[in-house]
């Protein structure tokens, strides 16, 4: 031990020089965590929207499907079920089946719409699983007629 060296305090020392220095070390943890952080915020924000469009796509369809069971043409089927998409971007009515005849059968009504996946598909997409999410929702509604 030198002149005027605490016994202490060299352990300290040499205990300090061969932890390492620390600095950088948030950093480096920050710019790890990061990434998995803003999949779980996108993966919230997209699902949110996701479900979103499939309630709205639901109601369309129990819409469209009230109307086609009152003896509305197809046109007028259509219609209403997209008036009742105001939120949804690209929706679509593809061939409902109104009722042939009051009382008999069922009507159908199926609607369509792109699946909005803004952040989570592009993310996905960078670790080669962006085909896992559908691309498309729908719902389809079926009442009897005139009953």
């Amino acid at each position: 031990m030198g002149e005027g060296e605490v016994p202490g305090r060299v352990r300290a020392d040499r205990a300090t020089r061969l932890r390492g220095d620390d600095r950088g070390a948030a950093a480096v943890e920050f710019a790890l965590l990061l990434p998995v952080v803003f999949l779980i915020i996108a993966g919230i924000v997209d699902f949110g929207t996701v479900f979103f469009t499939k309630i709205e796509l639901t109601n369309a369809a129990r819409e469209g499907a009230r109307a086609a069971v009152t003896g509305s043409i197809v046109v007028d089927v259509q219609a209403r079920a997209l008036a009742a998409l105001p939120g949804v971007n690209g929706p679509s009515v593809p061939g409902p089946v109104v009722c042939p005849v009051p009382g008999v059968g069922t009507a159908t009504v199926i609607v369509e719409a792109p699946a909005g996946w803004r952040l989570l598909k592009p993310a996905l997409n960078l670790l080669g699983a962006g085909s896992a999410l559908p691309t498309t929702l729908s719902a389809k509604a079926v009442m009897k007629c005139g009953g």
